[in-house]
């Protein structure tokens, strides 16, 4: 092998690629990949962090390429990226993750945890669902306690005197 094949052989090994044709359906993500001028390589595996979940927009997506082995008919993509839809904007040692449009959740190294979303927070556990949105607080399902006593719509009050009167504090409280 001369020498020019050797530095083509090891310059295949890493390469910088742009990424199109996203798909991410079955055990695994896949994209096709402009891996020289002109020269596409499909349906190459992405390799995603256990248990980190992102599918980019085409228009922009990069990565980068390894040939296992040095085959390069055996190509992964690391994490893919895309340059213009960064948020950024973090200060040193927070970690974060976000969209395009700027919905993020970061954990701040000062030890706060911000969530921003343009249209809502939805938390679900079992049969009870949270939704925070423009309009306030839902609540569906469960019930509401504060300070372990009930305070949503099925709570009782004893005291009740008709008319502008207050009554006594919730039952139990």
């Amino acid at each position: 092998m001369s020498e020019t094949e050797i530095v083509n052989k090891l310059r295949g090994l890493v390469r910088r690629v742009t990424v199109k044709d996203i798909k991410d359906e079955g055990q695994m993500q896949t994209a096709s990949a402009e891996v020289a001028e002109g020269v596409w390589r499909d349906d190459l595996e992405v390799m995603l962090p256990y248990g980190l979940l992102s599918v980019p927009d085409d228009d922009g997506a990069v990565g980068v390429a390894l040939a296992i082995g040095g085959d390069e008919g055996d190509m992964v993509i690391l994490p893919l990226a895309n340059p213009s839809q960064r948020i950024g904007g973090l200060s040193k040692g927070d970690v974060g993750i976000g969209n395009k449009f700027g919905d993020r959740m970061i954990v701040r190294a000062s030890g706060g945890i911000e969530v921003q979303a343009a249209s809502s927070i939805t938390f679900k556990v079992g049969d009870v669902t949270m939704t925070l949105d423009a309009t306030g607080l839902n609540v569906n399902g469960g019930s509401i306690k504060h300070d372990g006593v009930v305070i949503d719509k099925t709570h009782k009050h004893t005291g009740v005197v008709p008319g502008t009167g207050n009554s006594d504090v919730p039952v139990g409280g």
